[in-house]
């Protein structure tokens, strides 16, 4: 297997909660200058939109040629959002979407989403019934996306906030893993088989594993206490 090069990702930030740790990370990568840096959700804390803008801070001083791409966590509220995208508009933000990035000579397609649960929270399903639909449906539309990016791009990259699979959440409590992760997700890596798949969510979790052969990442900074150095390999 050829490893071509390194983006950087990290997640659960939740400003201004770790904003010192994030600070930090920040200063001991050491990875060079990456040309995208993902952010996996949970970047505010509880909807605390404003807070965005000293992270979005940080890493334009640390990385100022990279592309900053992110999907929505859970403490980024549904009302906050419009907010979050006004405020960091240098950030490319994706719901259900593939993005299309030009990096070191290859072409990224890098598909994103909050992701899914095994079942919503207690909290969930008494106040958005709803997300039982979505969590079922969400898999299958991310299916889609993957294999629309296969087309398109060198290197097909998912990022979800939710978890993607049980191995990255060992260290957490198993009564509470189906409120961190979807197994109809991990189904979706395993069939379409993205290069690369990034979650946070999993404070408590396992950094990497590997699912049906892919290389999966759980880039929660409080787990790392670090920028997440991820490999696209060929």
């Amino acid at each position: 297997m050829e490893c071509g090069f390194v983006i950087a990702a990290v997640s659960d930030v939740h400003s201004p909660r770790f904003l010192s740790l994030l600070r930090e990370a920040l200063s001991s990568w050491n990875e060079g200058d990456p040309c995208v840096l993902i952010l996996a959700g949970d970047i505010v804390n509880r909807g605390r939109a404003p807070m965005v803008e000293p992270v979005v801070a940080m890493v334009k001083r640390r990385f100022p040629g990279a592309r900053l791409v992110a999907v929505f966590g859970n403490e980024e509220y549904e009302q906050s959002r419009p907010i979050l995208k006004r405020l960091a508009p240098e950030v490319a933000w994706l719901d259900d979407e593939v993005l299309y990035i030009e990096c070191e000579g290859a072409t990224l397609g890098i598909v994103g989403t909050q992701g899914a649960l095994e079942r919503p929270t207690r909290w969930q399903a008494r106040n958005m019934p709803w997300l039982y639909r979505v969590y079922r449906e969400r898999p299958r539309k991310i299916a889609g996306l993957l294999r629309e990016a296969r087309g398109g791009a060198d290197y097909v990259i998912l990022a979800s906030h939710y978890g993607l699979a049980r191995a990255t959440l060992a260290g957490e409590d198993p009564r509470i893993w189906p409120y961190l992760y979807s197994s109809l997700m991990e189904e979706v890596i395993k069939k379409e088989k993205p290069d690369v798949a990034i979650h946070g969510h999993a404070h408590k979790g396992t950094p990497r594993a590997v699912v049906g052969g892919v290389h999966v990442y759980n880039v929660a900074l409080p787990l790392n206490k670090k920028v997440v150095p991820v490999r696209l390999c060929r």
